[in-house]
């Protein structure tokens, strides 16, 4: 289950709160200390996948399926996952997202009873108790940690739930706060694909994937600071991103117009955010791309005239994993981490897109 792939840095201490009100006053926030990845064991590729979904042979779908940037990911697409109903794949569901998080977390090797705040999100809703009160239970964190679900915040999801749990080290100085974002969008995938353009398009990009990350607001824990952030919704754009629940199945709808919504404005949203920071775009030396789709790493690339160099490892993400939702930039960020070695004093922006459509902004410093 797990990639391989374990907490960067080195350690794992309780902040203490006099170096964390001295990191607050040189204008530095928490840090991300640690950051895991946990895949499923089913990796198929799009011809798999196809073959799964029914596919093959559909000029269409043969078409969308190979121009996408995808080239493998994680998915159920079992004949008996995909025979069963929406409400039918709950439990498998349940059990494997909670399989995912609880690896997730194993691998960043830090004291439960130092985890002050847990966060958890994925867009699909289990209802409760929630992912964040099970993994409390599992690990035996103490009865007083924080705990928060979030749904719907879906590729958006690392800026809002890095403020909230930034935001909850504050009622916590000597503990740490935990992010889990698990995603399955193997439940997601429509019974019938061929039926409509928008299921296939889904179909062809989406992958399943977790991520856990560890907040610290000690200022001598390894990893990025997080230096500001900021989320900003386009207006009448609901739409654009939907989630089409019905009886028997569901699946996100995209529309078409999507990439160039994305890209639309979002040259003056991070110049301003820079401007905001005393920064301008040739001060970011690492760009961290939400990989939603060739067309969208594309559009912000476009938008904010950045180099290949500048998106390779959100293609790369995009390539070996999909677009996996809710932990889709905490991909690329780790991947960025580890190939990219960031050195002391240089600066990282994330950029997120999700529904709403909201983009995401977070600006990171080594």
């Amino acid at each position: 289950m797990s990639t391989g792939l374990h907490r960067y840095g080195g350690h794992s201490t309780v902040a203490d709160p006099i170096a964390a009100r001295r990191n607050r006053r040189r204008g530095e926030g928490p840090r991300i200390s640690g950051l895991t990845l946990s895949d499923g064991p089913t990796v198929l590729t799009q011809e798999q996948a196809l073959a799964g979904l029914g596919l093959a042979g559909d000029e269409f779908a043969e078409g969308i399926f190979a121009r996408c940037g995808v080239e493998r990911r994680n998915l159920d697409l079992s004949e008996d996952f995909l025979g069963r109903t929406l409400q039918g794949r709950s439990e498998q569901i349940e059990r494997e997202l909670m399989a995912h998080a609880v690896d997730a977390v194993e691998q960043l090797q830090v004291d439960p009873l130092q985890i002050g705040t847990v966060v958890t999100a994925t867009l699909y809703s289990l209802g409760g108790p929630t992912l964040a009160h099970r993994l409390i239970e599992h690990f035996g964190m103490a009865p007083t940690t924080d705990k928060y679900h979030i749904t719907g915040v879906g590729c958006a999801s690392a800026v809002p739930l890095m403020r909230l749990a930034g935001q909850a080290l504050r009622e916590h100085p000597h503990k740490q706060a935990l992010i889990v974002a698990a995603e399955s969008m193997s439940g997601l995938m429509p019974t019938s694909p061929a039926d409509s353009k928008a299921k296939i398009v889904a179909s062809a990009i989406f992958g399943d994937g977790c991520a856990a990350a560890l907040l610290s607001g000690d200022a001598r824990a390894h990893g990025p600071a997080i230096l500001a952030s900021q989320v900003h919704q386009i207006g009448g754009t609901l739409d654009a991103v939907n989630m089409q629940l019905t009886e028997d199945e569901g699946y996100l709808q995209l529309a078409r117009e999507l990439p160039d919504l994305a890209g639309a404005g979002l040259d003056e949203i991070v110049a301003g955010f820079l401007r905001h920071n005393r920064l301008a775009r040739p001060d970011i030396d690492h760009w961290i791309v939400h990989p939603g789709g060739r067309r969208i790493i594309e559009n912000v690339q476009g938008a904010l005239a950045l180099s290949d160099d500048d998106v390779a490892t959100s293609w790369r993400a995009l390539a070996d994993h999909g677009n996996v939702g809710t932990p889709a930039i905490f991909y690329v960020l780790k991947d960025a981490i580890e190939r990219d070695r960031p050195q002391a004093g240089e600066r990282g922006l994330m950029v997120t897109i999700g529904p709403g459509v909201t983009v995401g902004l977070m600006l990171l410093g080594w």
